[in-house]
């Protein structure tokens, strides 16, 4: 157990450990339920650092981006692992992407991005509902799209920007209703606070307030930025790329720096995202874990 000294509204390390090998002995003894080879089984095809999707489950159904040609989008069932629906997609390669579901009356949509693509899958059966071409210099596409009454919000980083989608009542068709690339995140997505987006930008290496309803810029600062960034009561937890995690609060015409704090453990580049779960604050960095009480 280590300890640190943090600024005003930073407590302290609860804990600092080394990850890895604690998960592992603690899952050694566990069996084995079912296995899948993404590659061998469904058509997968690797990318430059590896395919890195956080899983989504609906219901009985696990859904992933093999980004095989066949099987580019698959939805196997979570309790067995067989196969639901396999859907060719665009055909594209899988780029990094953690997908969203959009619970529309009609129907349940798998919203998602590949290698040049936003895709709008129906989740129960698999068929391409819609798509809309988003490229970057490098396919990367990490950032989760965004939902909200009616509309889709997806960006990436690179200088690419993001676009605003709106969703006919049943979700089975798309329109563009403004696009901008000043916005462009690159290691950490947006965040939807009272009809405002805000993030951090890649290329513009400034920390920004748009308006959800037309892309136009609020404000900016040039500060903290490129950085992953999340939310909780208000406030925007702020995690840099050159290891400084800030609070700041977003107000009507500008931010301010509540606190802030350098990670003091681990090593490489600071790109894991931040999490909040029960008044804790988590932060990993390489292979170093902390979680700091932010209860107050």
């Amino acid at each position: 157990m280590e300890h640190a000294q943090l600024p005003c509204l930073w407590r302290k390390v609860i804990f600092n450990e080394r990850i890895g090998e604690s998960l592992l002995h603690k899952f050694k003894n566990r069996g084995i339920i079912w296995t899948v080879d993404l590659m061998k089984d469904y058509d997968g095809r690797n990318i430059k650092w590896a395919i890195t999707e956080n899983l989504l489950i609906d219901d009985n159904k696990l859904f992933c981006t093999p980004g095989g040609v066949e099987a580019n989008v698959i939805a196997l069932d979570k309790n067995t692992g067989k196969l639901i629906w396999k859907s060719k997609g665009n055909g594209e390669l899988s780029a990094y992407c953690s997908p969203a579901l959009i619970k529309l009356p009609q129907r349940h949509i798998l919203a998602t991005m590949t290698e040049s693509s936003i895709l709008g899958i129906d989740a129960k059966n698999g068929n391409v509902l819609w798509r809309q071409e988003h490229t970057n210099k490098y396919s990367v596409h990490p950032n989760t799209p965004i939902y909200n009454n009616g509309y889709l919000y997806c960006v990436s980083g690179y200088g690419t920007g993001g676009v605003m989608l709106k969703l006919s009542e049943d979700g089975s068709k798309i329109a563009e209703v403004w696009s901008d690339n000043s916005l462009d995140p690159r290691i950490g997505n947006v965040v939807v606070l009272n009809g405002r987006i805000y993030g951090a930008g890649d290329k513009t290496k400034k920390l920004q307030c748009i308006d959800w309803e037309t892309g136009k810029s609020i404000y900016s600062a040039d500060m903290i930025a490129p950085a992953n960034i999340i939310s909780a009561q208000g406030l925007l937890y702020c995690y840099s790329e050159t290891g400084t995690v800030n609070l700041v609060e977003p107000k009507a015409d500008r931010f301010d720096i509540l606190s802030s704090f350098n990670v003091p453990y681990g090593i490489n580049e600071n790109w894991a995202h931040l999490v909040i779960f029960d008044k804790k604050l988590y932060v990993r960095h390489g292979s170093s874990i902390m979680v700091y009480d932010v209860s107050e």
